[in-house]
């Protein structure tokens, strides 16, 4: 079978997901063989890793934590133009490959390629329009988030098929949503934290700052470093773009394939609210801080869906009083997550849709 992936390319946790997704069809059969359309982000993390080729997309504007639309409309008033043109650069690319299906993530041009060439389209998604629904009964919603569900919505409707990755539904099928457990990065091999302390250079447990590929954690960092000296603690960036981090205890790494050695020795994780690093916190039992992005349905609902387990921050500029809080909270938001049970096999379930997809074409 050959799959086709069209990944978008703002942040590393798209990226990283489909890169579970794609280990897990590999693994099911070696015969199987994929290629992958990306951008940004993506496209420097599969670049070395598989077949692949660069295609335009999103630009995410953002700074402070917010979603501003406005700013987004502006720098990406061509996108139309821009999904029809991928498209049919595609087609032209992939004469050889002719993929039997096509899976992508929030990329439209995955919808329009598959009718150019009649094939089909899963859109794999953390956008969950039932919680949605459940959520917007019950909150005051502003117009900017209702209409980004919306269009996240109409994506879905043009799909053959949606998975959603889930932290609580489980397995099971309402409608045209397929809901799959928690997909996850392949569990690194056993090491003793000790013998990780020793490897990556630490004395201690350090605090992990996780802000993917995107800027919108770059408040986060201007925050942090205003207080960090006033913790007997030692911080870790991973990811964002950033430049002139000289304070004694902070350290910056813009990303690392092996970030899960670094959150198994860590004593908290501060992050934005995405799905992938809230799972990997839940799957190695790390207290957390999460900053929603503002006006970011999906890190809305994921901020809601986990409130009563870790600490969800509202405000960068209070990060030294979510800090104390998380380190005072530890054992017990620890406590939380150990009731969750968390099953991580959503990978080989996205595996088994695509199949099932495929045999019924």
């Amino acid at each position: 079978m050959k799959v086709l992936f069209l990944v978008t390319g703002v942040g590393y946790g798209d990226a990283t997901r489909e890169h579970a997704n794609i280990v897990a069809l590999l693994k099911r059969d070696k015969k199987n063989r994929v290629f992958i359309g990306c951008y940004d982000n993506s496209y420097e993390y599969f670049k070395n890793k598989f077949p692949t080729i660069k295609i335009s997309g999103y630009k995410m504007p953002g700074r402070n934590l917010r979603f501003q639309l406005a700013n987004f409309m502006s720098k990406n008033y061509n996108l139309p133009f821009t999904w029809v043109s991928s498209a049919l650069f595609l087609k032209n690319k992939l004469s050889r490959f002719k993929p039997d299906i096509i899976v992508s993530d929030f990329e439209p041009v995955g919808v329009l390629l598959s009718k150019i060439i009649n094939r089909k389209c899963i859109i794999l998604f953390g956008y969950d329009p039932i919680l949605f629904r459940k959520y917007y009964s019950k909150n005051k919603v502003g117009m900017k988030v209702y209409f980004e569900s919306k269009y996240f919505e109409s994506i879905y409707n043009m799909a053959d098929k949606v998975i959603i990755p889930s932290i609580f539904n489980g397995f099971k099928k309402i409608g045209k949503y397929n809901y799959v457990n928690p997909i996850v990065r392949g569990m690194p091999k056993q090491k003793s934290s000790k013998v990780l302390m020793k490897k990556l250079g630490f004395k201690k447990p350090p605090i992990v700052i996780m802000l993917g590929g995107s800027d919108f954690g770059h408040s986060i960092v201007m925050e942090l470093l205003k207080v960090a000296h006033k913790f007997n603690e030692e911080f870790i960036i991973f990811g964002s773009k950033l430049k002139g981090i000289k304070t004694r205890n902070v350290r910056y790494i813009p990303f690392k394939d092996n970030f899960y050695d670094y959150l198994k020795i860590s004593k908290g994780v501060v992050t934005l609210a995405g799905q992938l690093t809230l799972t990997e916190c839940l799957l190695y039992k790390k207290p957390f801080i999460a900053y929603p992005i503002k006006d970011h349905v999906e890190q809305l609902l994921n901020a809601e869906a986990l409130k009563n387990v870790g600490i969800i921050g509202n405000d960068p500029r209070n990060i030294k009083r979510d800090i104390e809080k998380m380190l005072k909270n530890s054992k017990k938001i620890v406590n939380s997550i150990k009731k969750l049970k968390i099953k991580t096999n959503g990978s080989s379930q996205v595996v088994d849709l695509i199949y099932d997809t495929v045999k019924n074409e």
